[in-house]
């Protein structure tokens, strides 16, 4: 036994530990797949709602808050896409490893001047000496591969940027759904009102009708009841014993003639009503479909960063889920934008 450790000690010193070097090798092909897959994430999560019913509200301060927000994260992750193929591309051009880390710094180089450019390097929390350090290994690292690992640290800020900014949508949200009912019950809380108004009225006549019917079979303690209930009867009969069935029709026909005009109050109010729950249900869309494509961006990003990191140490890159597919089946047959 201590012969084949020592034999196998030996293989290890000679080899200089090559079985465990060889492995880190880079395979580039499910990377490039994923950033298919990642720039088609990215146009399902830019895909605006198709407002109907409340389109005249995304007026409204708080919408465009959040409308605001949204277009440097789109930016953002179309960034990462372009960033993405042109590592695929780097890869594969005939130059030397030493070209291509210079290649790799440069485009990391000029994709930050241009969100500098843009006002967006804050929102990125990149430290301009930090940044020069992370290009200046990329550009001394001796392989391609440690190239992309030496970029790391620029691809992690970019990656927390755009969390951080999906967290600040999510936030936005219910902002957004109080003060969209806000303005809903501005230009709708009358007419709710009095549809519920008029619904009482009609629930509470329908009563008095059955009342009124048992009085006309025999049961004069349900006229007196009906008396206590609506003052109005009174000017047809003043008591339940002595009441005649004439004047009960005439009670009848009062009765009947009020729910007729509620059935015609609510006509009136037919259209404004549907209009009503047809923002509603609208409004109820929009969030599911912005609680989706948060899902979506989140697990996107989260999968993409591993999938770079594994790139970076060598290790096989697994393929990305179709995380649309994933998140719609979470939520079921749900609408797909937290984006507008």
């Amino acid at each position: 036994m201590t012969r084949i450790i020592f034999l196998i000690s030996l293989m290890f010193l000679i080899t200089g530990c090559s079985v465990f070097q060889g492995s880190r090798k880079i395979n580039m092909s499910p990377f490039s797949d994923n950033a298919e897959t990642m720039f088609g994430e990215a146009v399902k999560i830019s895909r605006p709602f198709q407002w109907k019913h409340l389109k005249t509200y995304t007026s409204i301060p708080e919408f465009k808050k959040m409308y605001l927000e949204s277009i440097p994260l789109l930016e953002a992750l179309r960034g990462i896409v372009y960033y993405s193929n042109q590592v695929v591309a780097i890869n594969n051009a005939q130059i030397s490893d030493k070209e291509k880390n210079r290649q790799l710094a440069l485009y990391l180089y000029e994709a930050l001047q241009k969100a500098k450019e843009e006002l967006r390097v804050d929102s990125l929390r990149l430290d301009e000496s930090g940044v020069q350090r992370v290009l200046e290994d990329i550009r001394n690292a001796k392989k391609y591969l440690d190239g992309l690992a030496a970029a790391t640290p620029i691809i992690n800020t970019a990656v927390v940027s755009i969390q951080d900014r999906i967290d600040n949508i999510e936030d936005d949200i219910p902002l957004i759904l109080v003060a969209i009912d806000r303005e809903i019950e501005k230009d709708y809380g009358t007419i709710r009102r009095t549809f519920i108004e008029m619904k009482v009225l009609q629930n509470e006549t329908m009563r008095l009708m059955t009342r009124l019917y048992r009085g006309q079979m025999g049961n004069t303690a349900e006229l007196d009841t009906l008396l206590q209930l609506d003052a109005s009867l009174k000017k047809f009969f003043t008591s339940g014993s002595t009441a005649s069935q004439t004047q009960l029709a005439a009670a009848e026909a009062h009765l009947a003639g009020r729910l007729q005009q509620i059935d015609i109050m609510f006509k009136q109010l037919e259209d404004d009503k549907m209009e009503y729950i047809a923002k509603q249900d609208e409004l109820v869309a929009w969030r599911i479909q912005v609680d989706e494509k948060i899902k979506i961006a989140r697990s996107a990003m989260s999968v993409w960063a591993q999938s770079h990191r594994n790139l970076g140490s060598g290790i096989p890159v697994p393929p990305m889920i179709d995380v649309a597919g994933f998140a719609t089946g979470l939520v079921g047959s749900a609408a797909k934008t937290v984006i507008p």
